[in-house]
């Protein structure tokens, strides 16, 4: 995505050049001109205006209001691409100035490889060196030759005199610390005050020291502009006086708080829309019960975290992720407007499970992963939309009335469902650790009639079922199963599967009219010897691999009209690996069907 905006920004048609205003007009004038082409193929006289070569010649990007235009900007690199704007044109470099988000990340000066390219990084002139700088320099980062560390804060400190002091205010300032060390606790106090002098809306630190957490100057907490906080292994003082009017956002990761400290939030943030606590230390309870706007809560437990209360009456996501070892009671009574509930590793009985539910009547979007108490569950709702059963082991019984259910997702050894109400049903995904295939086929043939398409795939396998009647599954092997009413779902799937797998056989039960056939066709008739669909990122699609498409076409017993089409796919020898992909043998284990056709 960054380097197509980027490629947007500095494509430039040959024979044009840039007005002052930042937009793009070819040298030799069109107006008033037409353009008469003739189209041999047809036979017919073609009239293109200088309406048609304007469209294409003019740069649409820099007519855009500018927050869209600052909206383009943080899809880039920062600072090398970000500052290649500045060049553009005079409009360009008028919204280069006035940008007001800045990313100081030290991870993009701990490669060693990369180091020559912050070579030109030098010290400002002595007048314009803070005291602070001058002292740590002083102290013991000097040296003739200056190592990485020091570019970055070179590079931290010339932007902070060049650009923010020039601004009345920024709407964005993040600084990633990956390697802190005493020496930078003075450095960094300076840089986040001056970010709270200027009026920072959005404040993003991450901060990680060996043994001990970065602890914020006071200024963070008494801002009156901040409205989003994101805070990574840093440290909130008990002293401290927390009172941010306007703050919208807050996350805690890695930190070290307690039950004092999220009070404090509580009561000094009123306005707080998004709350996350993301694997934080020491806090044991929590309690909320004051924030009328909470929107937004999410848990990611790492201590042992004993109980969770919320009294918000305009929740409407909450999402816990606990730990196998612990057990953490969950009270969320007081949220009757829950729209959309995610637990991991929750343990709770099956009553307490179904006294939950039924606190929700609002209940849209239900996930529920590694769950391992749930034995026997009942879920009855009418505006319940989306249902996942993700590695429930122990569940042996599920009954669903859920008429307006659209996705529905089962991850386990068995089937464990003994009644489904599920008439609007759109998309099913099934992955067993094992399974005997009459069972898949019995509960596959369930959905005979209604309109859904099968796919079926292993890593060198792939079953496309247009419809479901006379369906015969595969005798045995690991596939990924996926029912779906969508064609242009089933298209992505199979998209995907090309992409991660490159398999090398594909066999269609579809009608000879169909829309994926006339996809596959598609495909394999306008093969480019240079696919151009990928010109702009280092990491190719499958479609320049593919060498070629071998089609065969097998009669269907059962269905004259659906005939078996079998497809070799042949790749060529620059396929990449799948371990290169970050695919390997345990994905397939653990997230694919694998059917047998043997009793157990």
């Amino acid at each position: 995505m960054k380097s197509k905006a980027l490629h947007l920004l500095f494509a430039k048609p040959r024979g044009s050049r840039f007005c002052e205003d930042g937009t793009l007009m070819k040298k030799r004038k069109q107006k008033g001109r037409t353009q008469r082409k003739v189209n041999r193929k047809k036979g017919k006289l073609m009239e293109v205006t200088n309406t048609d070569e304007r469209a294409v010649n003019v740069d649409r990007i820099s007519e855009l209001p500018e927050h869209i235009l600052h909206h383009i900007l943080c899809l880039l690199r920062w600072p090398t691409d970000l500052a290649r704007t500045s060049i553009l044109s005079k409009k360009w470099n008028i919204i280069w100035q006035s940008f007001t988000s800045f990313d100081f990340d030290q991870r993009r000066f701990l490669c060693l490889n990369g180091a020559d390219k912050w070579d030109h990084i030098q010290p400002l002139p002595l007048d314009k060196q803070s005291i602070i700088y001058k002292q740590v320099f002083r102290e013991s980062l000097g040296g003739p030759e200056m190592p990485l560390i020091q570019k970055f804060i070179l590079f931290v400190e010339n932007t902070l005199t060049t650009r923010i002091d020039q601004l009345p205010s920024i709407q964005k300032f993040r600084l990633h610390v990956f390697f802190c060390v005493d020496l930078f606790i003075p450095l960094m106090d300076r840089w986040i005050s001056i970010a709270t002098d200027k009026n920072v809306n959005e404040l993003d630190i991450h901060a990680k020291m060996s043994g001990k957490f970065y602890v914020l100057p006071q200024a963070v907490f008494a801002s009156r502009t901040i409205t989003s906080l994101k805070l990574y292994g840093c440290g909130v003082g008990d002293s401290a006086a927390i009172k941010l009017q306007n703050l919208r956002e807050l996350s805690m990761k890695a930190m070290c708080i307690n039950e004092n400290i999220v009070h404090k939030f509580v009561h000094g943030c009123p306005l707080i829309e998004d709350m996350r606590l993301i694997n934080c230390y020491g806090l044991k309870f929590v309690h909320i019960s004051s924030l009328p706007k909470l929107n937004k809560f999410e848990v990611y437990e790492r201590s042992s975290l004993r109980s969770i209360k919320l009294e918000a009456p305009n929740l409407e996501t909450f999402l816990f992720h606990g730990k196998k070892s612990s057990k953490c009671k969950l009270m969320l009574a007081g949220c009757r407007n829950l729209k959309n509930l995610t637990l991991r590793h929750a343990h709770m009985s099956d009553k307490t499970f179904q006294e939950h539910i039924s606190h929700f009547p609002l209940l849209e979007n239900l996930f529920l992963l590694e769950c391992q108490t749930l034995q026997r569950i009942t879920i009855l709702s009418d505006k319940l939309k989306k249902l996942s059963l993700v590695r429930c082991h122990k569940l042996k019984e599920a009954n669903i009335d859920a008429s307006n259910l659209l996705s529905f997702e089962y991850t386990g050894a068995e089937l464990p469902f003994s009644s489904m109400n599920v008439s609007r049903l759109q998309e099913v995904k099934l992955q067993l650790k094992s399974q005997k295939q009459k069972f898949v086929q019995k509960f596959i043939e369930g959905f005979d009639g209604k309109g859904f398409k099968l796919f079926l795939a292993s890593k060198q396998d792939v079953h496309i079922y247009d419809e479901l009647r006379g369906l015969r599954l595969p005798h045995s092997g690991v596939y990924k199963i996926q029912l779906t009413k969508s064609a242009r779902m089933l298209e992505n799937l199979l998209n995907g599967h090309l992409r991660d797998f490159y398999p090398k056989n594909l066999t269609l039960k579809t009608s000879l009219t169909s829309d994926l056939l006339a996809f596959i066709q598609e495909r394999r008739l306008n093969k480019e010897k240079t696919p151009s669909c990928c010109k702009f990122y280092s990491k190719k699609c499958w479609r320049h691999y593919l060498e070629a498409i071998k089609m065969s076409e097998y009669p269907n017993a059962s269905c004259a009209e659906n005939p078996s089409i079998s497809l070799e796919l042949l790749w060529n020898e620059d396929l990449p690996l799948l371990e290169d992909l970050g695919i390997t043998r345990e994905f397939l284990v653990h997230k694919d069907t694998e059917l047998t056709d043997t009793d157990e």
